[in-house]
């Protein structure tokens, strides 16, 4: 079972800044908020968990941009004081989980997987931009399963979850493409269409998703696959945007046909 808070605060406040123990927090936040503590599941009370998953995502901000996102229709005095009050608290809980005075940030000693998912992620789509000898080789390349990390922080509505929910969405997606594309060019197939796959179950109506599922099944001479994914992609978009693919799109697909 979680630990309460005081029990947290009972094993974490009791190490001195002699003991030369540092804290080990691990935080998750795709697919909801999960926080532990040398591997014991921590609870935290709402206020606490959006200030930790705020500077999770967006990384060391001033303490107005916190109360201002945080509580946007608070007096900023009001807010300074809450915000005092969270940080006092989680001083006491966790020692080590913030750093910052002016500007607060996560500890170093966090591992959190919005970061770790952000590195992955981006080293696969700026990866896609370099000659095939500065690519790293394929032993490094993930698998599409490390990729897909889920929704950020599910029933969370705050404006600004809502934008970076979408935003990581959108990372994940062109770091699918980018995977699947690497895939194909190192001739692993199977791992390109999985990829290609995942991109496209998350956004059916994204061409850029299924081009690069169709450019996997035509490496490995899957021509049929490719014909019905198009096809199957065409229809979709017609009936639900009312609109065609591109032309580079259907020259690709027909012309791998004849």
């Amino acid at each position: 079972m979680p630990r309460s808070v005081s029990t947290v605060e009972t094993d974490v406040g009791g190490q001195g800044e002699g003991s030369g123990a540092r804290p080990d927090f691990r935080l998750r936040l795709f697919e909801g908020f999960h926080m532990e503590h040398h591997g014991c599941p921590v609870t935290q009370q709402p206020a606490a968990g959006r200030l930790i998953a705020f500077l999770c995502i967006r990384g060391r901000r001033s303490r107005a941009e916190i109360v201002g996102t945080l509580w946007p229709e608070t007096l900023e005095d009001k807010a300074q004081a809450r915000l005092r009050t969270l940080l006092w608290r989680l001083h006491r809980i966790a020692p080590g989980l913030l750093s910052g005075r002016d500007t607060l940030a996560i500890g170093p000693a966090v591992d959190t997987d919005v970061a770790n998912f952000q590195t992955l992620a981006w080293r696969l789509v700026e990866g896609g931009h370099r000659r095939a000898a500065d690519r790293p080789d394929a032993a490094a390349l993930p698998s599409p399963s490390c990729v897909l990390v889920g929704e950020l922080l599910p029933g969370w509505y705050d404006d600004w979850v809502i934008f970076e929910r979408e935003r990581l969405r959108q990372l994940q997606l062109h770091a699918l493409e980018a995977l699947a594309v690497r895939l194909t060019a190192q001739r692993r197939h199977g791992e390109a269409v999985e990829a290609g796959l995942a991109a496209v179950r998350m956004d059916p109506l994204r061409e850029s998703a299924t081009r690069v599922l169709i450019e996997a099944f035509l490496a490995e001479s899957n021509v049929a696959e490719a014909m019905r994914h198009f096809q199957a992609f065409r229809l979709q978009l017609a009936d639900e945007l009312g609109l065609t693919p591109t032309a580079d799109l259907e020259r690709l697909v027909y012309r791998s046909s004849s």
